[in-house]
């Protein structure tokens, strides 16, 4: 900026700053928060952040500014940041996401304990993905803390990713948005004064439209003898570019090939030359003020980003290629640089550098971005390994390798069906040239992309192939026995032999002394126990895996060991156990931003909110995993949706809503016979006696043959039992009773996600259908016992509603029995909320509903008609 400009920290943002400056003041207090701080390239972001950082007086301020280039190493900022703070950088490959994520929230913490904290993360918009979740993740856990944190960002170059996150952190509380426009024409010209484009402020004004860094560089071309005002700052730039010595402009070339910042020593070896030429080359430059000035600890940084920018743009083809092909040769003997940035030179060089070379850069990106467990930019690296190993004529193992790799990167970023055909197609390829350990893996990498809820014969198939391979090691071959146990699982007459076969794969792996085996063998050990008849021994599987994974460190495992240990703990009435382990698994699913883990966290969210009676918010979390599911392609998203609403409908009156999905279901997923015995209550609940009593006898028929005794059937039968007492079929109900009761103590649920009470509950109605009033009230007082200790307040007394014949009641729901039966007994609104869990607004929305089926018109005219049909005692 020419010397007689005015200072652009003395024009204008009076109500940025002051935002700012309270951001500051808040972490001087104790309790900071975030600024998001958008516009246009040189609108002044950078400069408003470092006039913040200069008078925030007393806090220790940290930068971590993202890469000019897009290949940028994972987690560069944030390595910024800490390094400024004089931290070590945690290694990524120590744990999983969510260590990392921790590891990282908490050495600012510890770094704000000692001392008020400014954090600046620019240029957010070129930020890789995992440092924006990093970000999110830091938002979410950081706060209440003294530390104040400015992202600034391009706002018309904000990816999906940037976006996603700028939407949610505008919703909290301590988040700010603030978006930078144009100086106003005033503010241009006092800008200006005493300049030689004083004069022509308000063409400048409107061919800049107020961009400081256009409005200063245009002032510089000006005051250097410039007669035209240039139409775009890269057009500024390529003038004043023009004016420097050619010495300059060569070693600029080779800058802007490096990217915004670079090293002297880097320089020097990229153009050839020794420091001190270098140095004398660029002085021009910095007095041009298109770099920084004299460099800092070896390094420099170009005044913008649109300077490098511009000079890449105006070099010929051939010589940016062979910029990057000499710094591809010359940069790792010559200064430390990471591996992201040696693939970006080796691809930016790819019509000058041999195939293999490029190759090879690409997947030591790729494999770094594996270890630092930034999964979108290793499927980003991946993409380009499996491009160019078609043109370097690679190996059949080499394309495996790196479909594979590819595959569960994908994976990770959420989507299993691109997973699955690459997958496949490498299974095949192994198949076809007999490639047993290939083979091996890529079935095991099949089997990781499905949550299996019907037979899944193709699977099934490609395991017994891999299986039959002679060359497949032992530890493959423990792994693929185990997976299938799991697939067996689920085909007719396969839960015996599946529990067989997870068994001795955990006895091989055992004997393997080998963890990571034990660790598989165990999860299909657990799995494949889920039943009425193996609890304890269920229980144990899975806390031998917890503790396995801990012992490890092994996020992933942790998580998939809480996929099992949660439903089994909630079967067997563990609710303190059953939340912690899904705080758990939350905590793992936030920090590694792992979708198919969240679609996971959502269901069981839905589980817990629903058991509590928060049906509202149960509904939510159902609505939400089904469509987090859908998109994830996991065949069970429609049925787990449908199966959570069915308790939450029935207890609103509204199953009939469920119906034509049901069916749908039913019909599409024959192996679940549990489908059918929702099916079959909502069609009592909604008077279709006949069809309904069909269902029942059909799935009763030859001893319950149709309900296999897996982890469905206690559920399974209780519906059953509570279709019978809608119907008040005493026949029916008998032997349903019969087969529930060594169970009365048990936490129904069905599968993994939905979750029906106690089965005592269920007892004490069969027993009054049946005319055992002494059962029926010993089970009921078990029922409250048991709902009183869990918290279960979404099952009301389990007789409240049976007084009445099923004829007089016939068109209410079972919630709106009970409500009738205790306003009829004088309880008012706010009573019958506080008695039944819900809110007063659900009980007035019952009543309405109860009046309008009735055709009665005041609570005096329900007590009169509820005293006439017996509903109270």
């Amino acid at each position: 900026m020419p010397s007689s400009m005015a200072s652009a920290q003395s024009v204008g943002r009076a109500a940025e700053r002051a935002a700012l400056g309270e951001l500051v003041e808040r972490a001087r207090a104790g309790d900071g928060g975030v600024v998001l701080l958008g516009g246009e390239p040189g609108i002044g972001k950078t400069r408003l952040a470092e006039d913040t950082a200069a008078a925030a007086d007393g806090l220790t301020v940290a930068w971590g500014r993202c890469r000019e280039i897009a290949e940028a190493p994972p987690y560069w900022p944030w390595a910024q940041v800490l390094r400024g703070l004089g931290s070590a950088v945690p290694d990524p490959a120590a744990g999983d996401r969510f260590r990392f994520f921790e590891a990282v929230t908490g050495l600012l913490e510890q770094a704000a304990a000692r001392n008020p904290l400014l954090v600046v993360l620019d240029d957010a918009h070129r930020a890789d993905e995992g440092s924006l979740r990093l970000l999110g993740f830091a938002a979410d856990q950081l706060w209440p803390a003294p530390v104040a944190m400015i992202v600034a960002y391009r706002d018309a170059e904000a990816g999906p990713t940037l976006q996603r996150l700028l939407t949610e952190l505008a919703t909290y509380r301590r988040c700010r948005r603030l978006l930078l426009d144009g100086l106003s024409a005033a503010e241009v010209a006092a800008l200006l004064r005493a300049t030689p484009a004083a004069s022509r402020a308000g063409q400048v004004h409107d061919r800049t439209g107020g961009n400081p860094f256009f409005v200063g560089e245009v002032a510089r071309l000006l005051t250097a003898g410039g007669a035209e005002i240039p139409a775009t700052v890269r057009d500024v730039v390529r003038g004043r570019v023009a004016l420097l010595p050619a010495d300059t402009r060569r070693a600029l070339d080779g800058a802007a090939v490096l990217g915004r910042d670079f090293t002297d020593a880097a320089l020097s070896a990229l153009i050839g030359e020794g420091p001190a030429a270098t140095a004398t080359s660029l002085r021009p430059a910095v007095e041009a003020h298109l770099l920084s000035g004299d460099a800092v600890g070896g390094r420099r940084r170009f005044v913008h980003a649109l300077v490098p920018e511009t000079l890449a743009a105006r070099m010929e083809p051939s010589r940016r290629m062979a910029l990057h092909a000499r710094a591809l040769a010359v940069l790792p003997f010559s200064t430390v640089v990471e591996p992201s940035q040696i693939a970006h030179h080796a691809l930016a060089a790819r019509g000058v550098v041999g195939a293999d070379d490029v190759l090879a850069a690409v997947r030591g990106a790729a494999e770094d971005a594996d270890r630092r467990l930034a999964w979108e930019d290793s499927a980003s690296w991946w993409r380009h390994a499996a491009e160019l190993a078609v043109a370097a004529g690679a190996s059949p193992q080499v394309h495996a390798g790196i479909q594979l790799a590819l595959g569960r990167a994908v994976l990770r970023c959420g989507d299993a069906d691109e997973a699955r055909t690459r997958f496949e197609a490498v299974a095949l390829a192994a198949c076809g040239r007999g490639d047993g350990p290939v083979l091996a893996a890529a079935a095991l990498a099949v089997g990781d992309t499905v949550a299996e809820i019907s037979p899944d014969r193709a699977l099934l198939a490609l395991l017994d192939e891999a299986l039959g391979a002679a060359d497949v090691p032992p530890a493959q071959r423990v792994r693929l026995a185990a997976r299938r146990a799991m697939t067996l699982y689920w085909t007719p007459a396969g839960r015996d032999p599946a529990r067989a076969q997870a068994a001795r794969a955990v006895a091989d792996a055992e004997a393997l002394r080998d963890d990571a085996v034990l660790g598989a063998a165990l999860i299909a050990r657990q799995f494949t126990l889920r039943g009425p008849d193996d609890l304890t021994t269920g229980i144990a599987a899975g806390e031998q895996l917890l503790a396995l994974a801990e012992r490890h460190h092994d996020e992933e495992l942790r998580f998939r060991a809480c996929q099992w240990v949660i439903p089994v703990r909630f079967h067997a009435g563990d609710l303190l156990g059953t939340p912690t382990a899904v705080d758990s698994a939350d905590g793992i699913a936030t920090a590694r931003r792992d979708p198919s883990q969240r679609w996971w966290v959502l269901l069981w969210r839905a589980l817990l909110a629903g058991f509590a009676g928060r049906d509202a918010d149960a509904e939510r979390y159902a609505i939400d995993a089904r469509t987090l599911g859908r998109r994830l392609g996991q065949p069970a998203a429609d049925v787990y949706a449908v199966a959570q609403l069915l308790p939450l409908y029935r207890r609103a009156g509204r199953v009939a809503e469920l119906e034509p999905e049901l069916r749908e279901l039913v019909s599409r997923f024959p192996g679940l016979p549990t489908l059918s015995c929702d099916l079959a209550l909502v069609l009592a609940d909604t008077g279709r006696t006949e069809e309904a009593t069909a269902l029942v006898e059909a799935l009763s028929a030859g001893d319950f043959a149709a309900l296999p005794r897996d982890q469905l059937v206690l559920a399974s039968w209780a519906l059953l039992g509570e279709t019978t007492v809608v119907l008040r079929d005493a026949r029916r109900a008998a032997p349903i009773a019969v087969r529930l009761a060594p169970y009365a103590g048990r936490n129904l649920i069905q599968g993994v996600p939905v979750g029906w009470g106690s089965a005592a509950w269920y007892l004490a109605r069969l027993a009054h259908v049946c005319g055992d009033a002494h059962g029926a009230r010993a089970h009921a007082a078990t029922a409250a016992a048991l709902h009183e200790r869990w918290g279960a307040r979404a099952w009301g007394p389990a007789l409240a509603d049976l007084a009445a014949p099923a004829t007089a009641v016939h068109g209410l729901s079972a919630r709106e029995r009970e409500v009738l039966a205790l306003l009829a007994a004088g309880a008012t609104n706010r009573a019958i909320a506080e008695k039944l869990y819900v809110s007063v607004h659900t009980v007035e929305r019952h009543v309405a509903n109860i009046f309008g089926k009735l055709g009665l018109h005041n609570r005096a005219g329900a007590t009169d008609w509820a005293h006439r049909h017996g509903m109270v005692g």
